[in-house]
């Protein structure tokens, strides 16, 4: 993986509630969380939990803890971007 710019672009994160540099783990948790608030729930629903032979899922490779913690950020992010 390349290593950041010396001053490296910084954007308002939702979630963090400032701004952020787009290379943190934050800025990459927030987009992740973006995307899956973004798909239709039926689909959000296949990405976490996975789908028998066809898709691994999330919490096949991470853990349930890792999709029940996504879950909340996905609402919190909700909440907080239609404000």
């Amino acid at each position: 993986m390349p290593f950041p710019p010396d001053n490296p672009p910084r954007v308002f994160s939702v979630l963090a509630g400032r701004e952020v540099s787009t290379w943190s783990e934050e800025w990459q948790h927030e987009c992740e969380v973006r995307f899956l608030a973004g798909l239709p729930l039926t689909k959000r629903n296949q990405v976490l939990d996975g789908v028998k032979d066809e898709l691994r899922g999330i919490r096949n490779i991470r853990g349930d803890a890792a999709v029940v913690r996504l879950r909340a950020e996905i609402d919190r992010y909700a909440t907080l971007a239609n404000h």
